[in-house]
């Protein structure tokens, strides 16, 4: 066998070990998204009339489509990458701000790099999983609603900064007939945002410490 056989038979052979193996997988599914979220009180730049205190927010949950890519290093280690569809979350006024309901809408993207840890072996049809990683959360489409104008004393621009946090998750994979699995996660993330909200030449600013929990259920396929 000459050397050029050799490194195609060679390549042919990786390349089907890798199929074999199964070392990608594929997953999307249903995540709702948990907010305990925590603000201090609006400071502002204006008049404290315009202000009246406690006024702060609360940030609503959410629920959307999840999607992910599983890349298997090791029997036991693997790189996990998390997103989906971007959902939208309701803001509440808190204190004084209470009875004007929804404040402000806003959607977030949050995708999220884990390295998990696979307990048990690849062979075992429940696999349970823990995993460490790191979290971008971005914030856009922040608008005022209706309420929200006339809690400020007119039309509102809202700006929420964008945030970087450790994330942690545990999971369980259940093998299915041939290449699909069924899978479900909690995933906790640190991310907080400062918002800035805008009316006329008056601003109102605080920082949303929102801690979401994660809770997802999907199918997966391995390739």
């Amino acid at each position: 066998m000459n050397k050029i056989q050799f490194a195609v038979c060679a390549l042919f052979g990786l390349v089907s070990a890798s199929v074999l193996a199964q070392d990608n997988t594929v997953r999307a599914g249903i995540a709702g998204v948990t907010v305990h979220s925590q603000s201090p009180d609006f400071t502002s730049n204006g008049p404290a009339f315009l202000t009246p205190q406690p006024a702060g927010l609360n940030v609503g949950d959410a629920t959307t489509l999840l999607l992910g890519y599983t890349r298997r290093i090791t029997e036991h280690w693997d790189v996990d990458f998390a997103a989906g569809i971007p959902p939208k979350h309701n803001i509440f006024g808190r204190g004084t701000l209470a009875p004007f309901g929804v404040t402000a809408r806003v959607k977030q993207r949050a995708p999220t790099l884990f390295v998990n840890y696979n307990f048990g072996v690849s062979a075992d049809k429940l696999r349970p999983f823990i995993g460490v990683g790191l979290n971008y959360t971005q914030f856009f489409d922040a608008q005022s609603t209706p309420s929200g104008d006339i809690a400020t004393g007119g039309p509102t621009k809202i700006e929420l900064s964008d945030s970087y946090g450790l994330a942690a998750q545990f999971g369980l994979n259940y093998k299915l007939a041939g290449r699909w699995s069924l899978n479900a996660s909690v995933v906790g993330a640190k991310v907080k945002t400062n918002m800035t909200a805008t009316t006329g030449s008056i601003e109102r600013k605080t920082t949303i410490d929102l801690r979401p929990v994660v809770f997802s259920m999907g199918i997966g396929y391995s390739f």
